[in-house]
């Protein structure tokens, strides 16, 4: 009976922590698009792009410190921003490097990739023409 649950436990453990460290991985990868997505809106209040970009970064690292306990903010490179023209309105590319290994919690489970890399893009453009 003790060498069948030795088996099977080991077996369990091994599924259930890697359960936990990918939902831990995952879980860094919304609240890292989500501070992303936060900046792009604030992004589109500011009147130029310097406005726009400190408005964003400001908005991206109040995401950020509000995960605190799963997203480590000295991690995180500054944002990277991209402006390019195009036929209805300025888009800003928004680029955030996090670099975290914290959640490999297990050695023979792979994490995904030591960078997490998210971008998005947002239209500035203006309504009354």
């Amino acid at each position: 009976m003790a060498i069948e649950f030795a088996f099977i436990a080991a077996l369990f453990l091994a599924i259930l922590f890697g359960i936990i460290s990918y939902g831990f991985q995952f879980a860094t990868r919304i609240a890292l698009s989500y501070a992303v997505a936060e900046g792009g809106r604030a992004a589109v209040a500011g009147l130029d792009d310097g406005e726009r970009e400190q408005r964003a970064t400001d908005a991206i690292y109040e995401v950020l410190n509000a995960y605190s306990p799963l997203i480590d903010v000295a991690s995180a490179a500054p944002p990277s921003f991209v402006w390019q023209d195009t036929s209805v309105g300025r888009a800003v590319e928004i680029n955030l490097v996090y670099t975290d290994t914290r959640f490999s919690l297990l050695p023979f489970i792979p994490a995904p990739d030591e960078t997490v890399r998210v971008r998005t893009t947002y239209v500035v453009s203006d309504p009354s023409g």
